[in-house]
């Protein structure tokens, strides 16, 4: 299968527009056109392994087209959306509960956040060696 297809970004009516263009035949056709949705094959999201640095995942929705003059195949995105789909980072999730100030059972709340137990609980007393938070390990309960 042969990918003669180059995918360009264009600005148009303030928003940026993505074009399809064919190298072999040079026709070209906006995506969310009717040539778009008319030669339009198979659809599948495509999930980044990792986040970005503020914990966002980017999605991107993909897509394989036929050109409608020459026939040759092209794989390539819709679109992208970010978003933290997942809900709050395991970051997040240690500070608001070290915020509220209250004992909590270790592995309890490791496996409420998706997290192993000793992981956490290197985590909590990383913390208060660093004297970034004050509390104790009692057993397997953090004690501000």
């Amino acid at each position: 299968m042969n990918f003669y297809w180059v995918i360009d970004m264009a600005k148009k009516r303030k928003g940026k527009i993505k074009v399809l263009t064919c190298k072999k035949c040079e026709f070209s056709f906006e995506v969310g056109s009717q040539d778009d949705l008319d030669n339009r094959g198979k659809t599948w999201p495509f999930v980044a392994p990792m986040p970005d640095k503020e914990g966002n995942v980017t999605i991107t929705q993909m897509a394989v087209w036929k050109c409608p003059k020459c026939g040759y195949t092209i794989r390539g995105s819709i679109g992208k959306t970010k978003g933290e789909f997942a809900g709050k980072s395991k970051k997040d999730q240690i500070s608001e509960k070290l915020a509220e100030n209250v004992e909590f059972d270790i592995e309890i709340f490791a496996n409420s956040m998706g997290a192993q137990k000793e992981n956490l609980e290197k985590i909590l007393v990383k913390m208060i060696e660093k004297k970034m938070i004050s509390g104790n390990i009692d057993g397997d309960t953090y004690k501000p």
